[in-house]
C-alpha cells in the first residue's frame, strides 16, 4: 500500500514539475521587459532545479517500480508456494478419502466380517500416507 501511494505521490510531482518548466521558460523574456537587473541568471538557475527535480522523480519512480515487481514475486512466491502445500495435502488425502468411500458402501467387501476390520483399513490408510510421504520426500517435493 505504501509503495502505491509513493509511486502516486511521485506520479502528482511530476505532473506539477514538467509545466512548471515551460513556464518558467516563457516568463524569462515577459521578465526582463519589467525588471530592472538581469534575471536570466536566476530564471536559468530555477529551470536547472526544476530538472534535477525531474530527473530525480524519474529516478524515484523507477525505484517505486522495482519495488513494486519484487513486492509482487515475493507475493507469487508464498502463493505457490501455499498452493504446493495444500497440493500436496489433497494428493495424500486422495487415495484415504476413495478408500474410505469404497469401505462406507453397503456391499459386501473383504474383511468386512472380521472384528478387526477398522484396524485392518486403518493401518491401509495409514500405509498409504507413508509411502506417499516417502515417495515425496525422494522426489524431493518436501
Amino acid at each position: 500500500r505504501e509503495i502505491s501511494m509513493l509511486r502516486r505521490d511521485i506520479i502528482s510531482f511530476r505532473r506539477i514539475i514538467w509545466p512548471m518548466r515551460a513556464v518558467i521558460g516563457s516568463l524569462e523574456p515577459k521578465a526582463r521587459r519589467f525588471a530592472k537587473m538581469d534575471l536570466a541568471v536566476y530564471f536559468g538557475d530555477t529551470v536547472d532545479h526544476l530538472d534535477k527535480i525531474w530527473d530525480a522523480l524519474d529516478e524515484y519512480k523507477e525505484i517505486i517500480e522495482g519495488l513494486n515487481d519484487t513486492h509482487d514475486s515475493l507475493a507469487t512466491n508464498r502463493t505457490n508456494e501455499v498452493m504446493r502445500i495444500l497440493t500436496i495435502i489433497a494428493t495424500i488425502i486422495l487415495p484415504i478419502t476413495l478408500l474410505a468411500s469404497i469401505w462406507g458402501m453397503n456391499i459386501p467387501l473383504p474383511f468386512q466380517g472380521s472384528s478387526h476390520a477398522l484396524l485392518y483399513i486403518i493401518l491401509i490408510m495409514i500405509a498409504i500416507i507413508g509411502s506417499m510421504l516417502y515417495f515425496f520426500r525422494r522426489l524431493h517435493w518436501i
